[in-house]
């Protein structure tokens, strides 16, 4: 009797075992499926490099903007996977003149003088891309490393304002005449760029990893205002479906 009441336990014991092996399994297994789909939340900080208009704010903290966006991606073979990704940055940059340009020619005094104080540019980007990541990590791990390149497009609108100050004082009527202007003109371009980027994943809930991003973009534009790259550093959530 007491032979087979083990015997029954055992048994018991067993059938819970396996029962529980696949939801453990599952619970520590690849958090992505080789077919699944995963969406990446992401936010950080974007700096804008190069351009025709050159930066002379005096903190350049301005050089510093927030970038924002969302990527969905599908899980290919092996440790491959794609995504397409739309965010959104920004780009500010300053102009200070402290010396004007002297007015020369007849009956204008020492002293007279014109010239642009003060430019300010400000652009906004919409962010489109698709991009391929390759994974550095056997797949199934805690942690992942991605690197990845594609191509893009920045769509960007924005304005520049300038200030400007003509001093003049004549010596034929005796008088000094200041003049203060200012100047808004808008600006909208399309620029491609090439991004490669890589990727640190930490998986932190079953379907959820906390992901540290890094992007540089190679901007390929003719316009002047255009900047030249662009350097992201991004936290973000991956989740998994």
């Amino acid at each position: 009797m007491k032979q087979k009441k083990r015997s029954c336990t055992y048994a018991v014991l067993i059938s819970a075992l396996l029962l529980v092996l696949p939801i453990g399994g599952n619970l520590f297994a690849q958090d992505i499926k080789p077919a699944g789909v995963n969406l990446l939340i992401y936010g950080g900080t974007s700096f804008s490099l190069g351009g025709g208009f050159q930066n002379t704010g005096s903190a350049g903290i301005n050089v510093m903007q927030p970038e924002a966006g969302v990527k969905v991606s599908m899980n290919l073979a092996g440790r491959f996977r794609a995504g397409i990704g739309a965010g959104y940055t920004s780009m500010v940059r300053e102009q200070f003149n402290g010396t004007l340009e002297p007015i020369t020619g007849d009956g204008f005094l020492a002293g007279s003088c014109e010239g642009t104080m003060y430019r300010d540019l400000k652009t906004h980007f919409c962010i489109a891309d698709l991009i391929g990541e390759f994974g550095l990590l056997k797949p199934g791990g805690p942690v992942q490393m991605f690197i990845g390149t594609g191509a893009g497009c920045l769509f960007a609108t924005g304005n520049t304002w300038s200030l400007s100050l003509r001093n003049e004082m004549r010596s034929d009527e005796w008088t000094n005449k200041v003049t203060v202007n200012g100047h808004n003109e808008g600006h909208d371009y399309t620029a491609p760029f090439v991004p490669a980027s890589l990727s640190l994943e930490i998986r932190i809930l079953p379907g959820t990893s906390l992901c540290l991003g890094g992007v540089y973009r190679l901007i390929l534009s003719k316009n002047e205002l255009a900047p030249k790259g662009q350097a992201l550093a991004s936290l973000g959530l991956r989740l998994a479906f």
